[in-house]
């Protein structure tokens, strides 16, 4: 069994490190090929829970299409994805991952592709009273972010997404673009409108039926 499992991530490494092949010419696109996505969700090997291809897709899109230090909340294929994006743009990103377990994991599939520009952080959960959030360490950024792919803590968190804008705001810069997935929930829509009580927001529903949106301030 331990050495089938082996062989298993061995396979899993192998085909990441095709797909990230693949993608470093992508940078000099404005749009990411879907066939390259389905490789990369083949590869994760968990097609079920892993971010939809058009979700996945889109996140590829923002990233080579935009500058700046990327935030990511909550880790994944989209992790990889941007890792893969972003490895030749000396770009700061940073993920925020709160399971122990899950960022041992997904820091040794950074490491053994070779992303060490990636700043995995295990971020414990807080309670900060109506909800719960990571706890975000001291960033040491030149500018604020200017992307933020928005993923957790899992809706089953109270609270979920929410902590984003109070915790975070002000490490947000006025142009920041925030990918909001999962927003055909209504504890998303939720949280989209708990931030609107507090700053002025432009959203977008996209995807099939608005599955992810992209939020902005006015």
């Amino acid at each position: 069994m331990i050495r089938f499992k082996q062989q298993r991530f061995a396979l899993k490494i192998w085909l990441l490190s095709l797909v990230s092949s693949r993608l470093k010419t992508a940078t000099d696109r404005t749009t990411i090929n879907r066939f390259d996505i389905f490789l990369l969700a083949v590869a994760w090997g968990n097609i079920g829970y892993a971010a939809g291809i058009s979700y996945l897709r889109h996140v590829g899109d923002r990233v080579v299409n935009s500058k700046g230090p990327i935030l990511e909340c909550g880790s994944g294929a989209t992790t990889l994805l941007i890792a893969m994006l972003s490895q030749n743009k000396q770009r700061d990103f940073v993920v925020f991952e709160h399971n122990l377990e899950w960022y041992r994991h997904l820091q040794l599939i950074l490491e053994r592709l070779g992303f060490h520009h990636v700043k995995l952080i295990h971020t414990p959960l807080n309670d900060y009273g109506d909800f719960r959030w990571y706890t975000p360490p001291a960033l040491d950024l030149q500018t604020p972010f200017e992307l933020v792919i928005c993923d957790g803590p899992p809706g089953s968190i109270p609270g979920g997404r929410y902590g984003l804008l109070p915790i975070m705001g002000k490490q947000l810069s006025t142009t920041c673009l925030i990918l909001l997935d999962d927003t055909h929930r209504k504890a998303e829509q939720h949280i989209i409108t708990s931030w609107r009580r507090q700053r002025c927001l432009r959203f977008n529903r996209l995807g099939y039926l608005g599955s992810y949106s992209e939020v902005e301030f006015c």
